[in-house]
């Protein structure tokens, strides 16, 4: 079985090794109720700093529980080729699905977009998004051993990114029309960035305003890909390229 993994952040003081380390409120529910832990049970911490510590279950109880923190593995689990994923806007579940797997398949950060086609939200429930989205990547890195949480930055449209956020370097865009495949160009030129559209593709607009800036537009192969699987995809397509998967 494996040592459950725990995000306890660095503030406002980050484990300390030789020393007692005491979890509160949810995580101490968690540990003693979901995960049904006992004295002597082995954890392990992440701050999200680089790193994980190993600790051990000295005291347990409904609300709190209290570690003792063992050495500090500086080991990291990132990968050689590191993506920005920006990724329209999709259904609720589906965007959760997304942002759950690119953390798991190592995304360095995740740029919400919305797009023409992407589902419209008020401004207070778009925050709510955001703040639910951090924590699926901090629970994707708790699963699947990353020791440092992917960025996923506020919510911004197309035009705005390409102005503001657009940064410098290969950018691959998905797109059913694309001349290249993804895998042909990631093997010359290294992308950055991949941008994946939502339901529906990009519009004609958003299409001319990537053009104009050096996007190049890509395609998976012969079949139409949902937006969530274009996801998957190219980050899969990346990491194999670049020898993560070996």
């Amino acid at each position: 079985m494996l040592t459950p993994r725990l995000y306890v952040g660095a503030e406002p003081q980050p484990p300390v090794p030789g020393c007692d380390y005491a979890l509160a409120d949810a995580l101490a529910r968690h540990v003693g109720q979901a995960l049904r832990m006992r004295v002597g049970d082995s954890v392990a911490l992440f701050t999200g700093t680089g790193g994980e510590y190993a600790a051990t279950i000295r005291s347990i109880d409904r609300r709190f529980v209290t570690l003792r923190i063992g050495h500090h593995d500086p080991v990291e689990r990132e990968t050689s080729w590191p993506v920005t994923l920006v990724q329209s806007i999709i259904a609720a579940d589906m965007m959760d699905l997304v942002v759950r797997k690119a953390v798991e398949l190592g995304a360095a950060a995740i740029v919400p977009l919305q797009a023409a086609r992407s589902q419209h939200a008020s401004d207070e429930r778009t925050e709510r998004r955001l703040a639910h989205w951090r924590r699926i990547a901090t629970a994707a890195c708790e699963q699947c051993g990353r020791n440092r949480i992917p960025e996923i930055v506020p919510v911004v449209t197309f035009a705005q990114w390409i102005e503001a956020v657009l940064p410098a370097g290969p950018i691959a865009m998905l797109d059913v029309g694309g001349e290249r495949s993804l895998a042909a160009f990631a093997a010359s030129t290294a992308p950055h960035v991949i941008v994946i559209g939502p339901e529906g593709g990009f519009d004609a607009a958003e299409l001319r305003l990537a053009r104009d800036a050096g996007i190049v537009p890509v395609h998976m192969g012969q079949r139409v890909l949902r937006a969530e699987t274009g996801a998957f995809a190219a980050l899969a397509t990346v990491n194999a390229l670049a020898g993560d998967a070996s």
